[in-house]
């Protein structure tokens, strides 16, 4: 609708009676208004196709209408309101018209003895027509909005999912695999496996704090870092990406002058297959990984502070001998939220009897074990990462 007038519509087979009762009695409106009219229902279903009319007076033959009828003229009007006019005073006609869809009801005598009423009828409604059009155009660019914002965030879900490596990997003489759940259409929980050389492999899993796009703009970092840093140890430039505490240390560096006031906790190791290693380095993440082996299943130990909080953070790294066959499972924090347990004890103890439960079983299973109901949405992102050798 055309907000720079508004119209109404006046059905009258002689309409010219109320068309100089709202030209002579209706203040000067913003905006303003025209007035169209109809001589009869014919003229007026043309006028209602072709024109939204913010109100409309209807007196030609409603007398004589049926209800089926003038229910057809007020559904074709419907939302904005109508008003019906009769020639005389007929209670059932007036009951009739009004459950109908007339938004108002008058005797055409009161144009002349009952003015202020008719005229305060007519600018109340033309008020809420006004604001209904208003709410209706607000909806419409929200829904536009809301669409631009869908497409967005499937083009980058798109590039997420592009970024994130097959869901079961070999590398080497490890099998990985993962498992992510988003809490809303993109996720801010991210894993990843790189094969360094023929014996080393990195894998990690982080989680960006908060949710969404910007916590997702966050992984596209660590994903386009730690394939820069593997450029850089095959051209021989830099050698950080064989040390966790040191790729942890360069991450920090970057989220921080990104200035998006992120931050994210990880869990990175990097595995040595002609000794059997791993050396790994913490950086906020909670819960420990869950090591199991011929001796039986435990959380590993570490510490270190978040990632992208502090200018000179304090991680810690750590290295292990590894008994052939092993599995490493981990988890990002989500998960502790959905468990349903009296306290953080309990809940990791409900992980590890996942772990010994499903006896090197995948991401997926260890989902079946932990979140049997979890259907849609959850209040977080939840990862889960298998990292073996069999």
């Amino acid at each position: 609708m055309n907000q720079a007038h508004q119209q109404v519509l006046v059905i009258d087979s002689n309409p010219e009676a109320i068309v100089e009762f709202l030209q002579e009695f209706i203040p000067p409106q913003i905006p303003p208004i025209i007035v169209v009219t109809a001589h009869d229902l014919g003229e007026a279903q043309s006028e209602l196709d072709k024109n939204v009319f913010s109100l409309v007076i209807a007196a030609v033959g409603v007398d004589e209408l049926s209800m089926a009828q003038f229910g057809d003229l007020a559904g074709q009007q419907a939302p904005r309101p109508i008003i019906s006019m009769l020639s005389h005073s007929d209670n059932d006609q007036v009951l009739s018209l009004l459950r109908s869809g007339s938004s108002d009801v008058f005797m055409q005598t009161a144009l002349n003895i009952d003015r202020p009423g008719l005229l305060a009828a007519i600018l109340k409604l033309l008020q809420q027509s006004m604001l209904y059009e208003q709410h209706h155009q607000v909806q419409e660019e929200l829904e536009r909005s809301y669409a631009e914002l869908r497409a967005d965030q499937q083009a980058a879900l798109q590039i997420q999912q592009n970024m994130l490596p097959p869901e079961h990997m070999q590398l080497a003489d490890l099998e990985a695999r993962y498992l992510l759940i988003p809490s809303l259409y993109l996720s801010g929980d991210f894993v990843d496996f790189v094969e360094i050389d023929g014996h080393r492999s990195m894998f990690y899993l982080a989680d960006v704090s908060g949710h969404g796009a910007s916590s997702a703009l966050v992984t596209v970092l660590l994903k386009n870092m730690t394939h820069r840093l593997l450029r850089n140890f095959r051209r021989r430039s830099s050698f950080d990406i064989v040390s966790p505490l040191d790729t942890l240390r360069r991450i920090n560096a970057e989220v921080l002058d990104t200035g998006l006031g992120k931050h994210l906790s990880i869990f990175l190791g990097l595995y040595d297959s002609r000794d059997c290693t791993l050396t790994y380095a913490v950086g906020g993440h909670h819960p420990m990984p869950i090591l199991t082996d011929k001796t039986g299943s435990h959380f590993l130990e570490g510490r270190g502070m978040p990632v992208g909080l502090f200018d000179n953070p304090q991680f810690e790294q750590r290295k292990l001998v590894l008994s052939t066959p092993f599995q490493l499972t981990l988890f990002s924090d989500g998960i502790l939220e959905v468990i349903n347990a009296p306290d953080l004890a309990a809940k990791e103890q409900c992980l590890m009897q996942a772990v010994i439960t499903a006896k090197g079983g995948s991401p997926e299973q260890l989902k079946q074990l932990l979140l049997p109901a979890i259907l849609g949405e959850t209040p977080d992102d939840i990862a889960i990462m298998t990292v073996a050798r069999h």
